[in-house]
């Protein structure tokens, strides 16, 4: 019963996840950045020498969870993806909630851009990528560039929970017996979301922020057995209804978090998928 997790059961519980992972990728280097005030720890994988077109990486976990699962994928999607990934140590929820984690990304998003060739990053704006509540908070950053005249190159968003008001039909849909459960993730929105916040507000559910102009290239990918599948593909309709040049791509058969399932096969798959895409869209 979700009334029964904290903070620390479910980060415990997430380290299970270690156990489906395969050996990472070697890069060339991995190096902790200290950006300076306002803006949080960065960690930098750099999978070859030479320029490579710089993306910020908002990991998942529900706004409660550290990176610690994502160590693997990460360094994965780097070597996949032949770019520089940038991923920043946001502030947890409960102990930090809204709007912590949504001001630090966007920080890090406006560091990065700005300091991206000093990382030997190829001169662009950098993209932007993020799964689960990372695509919530990557969505957030997008709309916020866009407003600012800046957006990023692109946007990945994998299995993005961008609702926080949970309407979709896939949260009844895939409400239990597929691993996620739409109470937990209700759970996770509860525990970023102080009491009073209104759920739509555009910084915290990005479905609902419309009309958005000057987005860019965007894939969205969704798990079939997902309680926020239906987020991440009404966002997609709304984004080509804006006439942005949007993708969707679900993978059958799949359940929320497979990204970090790197040993299993529907993880493999994925990182290959996700690095031919950013090939194309992020050439060093």
């Amino acid at each position: 019963m979700t009334s029964a997790l904290t903070a620390d059961t479910v980060r415990a519980e997430d380290r299970a996840v270690l156990s489906l992972q395969r050996t990472p990728a070697a890069l060339h280097a991995v190096e902790d950045l200290d950006a300076g005030p306002g803006v949080p720890a960065l960690r930098v994988y750099r999978p070859r020498p030479g320029p490579l077109r710089a993306v910020l990486f908002l990991h998942g976990g529900g706004f409660v969870i550290g990176r610690e699962g994502y160590e693997a994928p990460l360094r994965d999607l780097a070597a996949a993806g032949d770019c520089l990934l940038v991923c920043p140590a946001c502030r947890l929820a409960p102990e930090h909630p809204f709007p912590a984690a949504a001001d630090d990304a966007l920080a890090a998003m406006r560091w990065l851009a700005a300091h991206a060739e000093g990382l030997g990053a190829s001169p662009g704006p950098p993209g932007i990528a993020g799964d689960s509540s990372g695509g919530n908070l990557a969505a957030g950053v997008t709309h916020a560039l866009c407003r600012d005249g800046a957006p990023p190159s692109f946007q990945l968003l994998i299995y993005p929970m961008l609702d926080a008001t949970a309407g979709s039909p896939s949260y009844r849909a895939f409400a239990t017996d597929h691993g996620f459960s739409a109470d937990k993730a209700r759970w996770y929105f509860d525990q970023y979301l102080p009491p009073g916040i209104d759920r739509r507000d555009p910084r915290v559910s990005p479905l609902f922020d419309r009309p958005v102009a000057g987005l860019p290239p965007t894939l969205v990918v969704t798990a079939e057995r997902d309680p926020v599948r239906d987020d991440g593909e009404r966002h997609v309709a709304l984004l080509r209804a804006e006439g942005a040049p949007a993708e969707l791509r679900r993978h059958a058969g799949t359940t929320h978090g497979f990204f970090q399932a790197t040993g299993a096969p529907e993880g493999a798959k994925l990182h290959a998928e996700l690095g031919d895409w950013l090939r194309e869209h992020a050439p060093g």
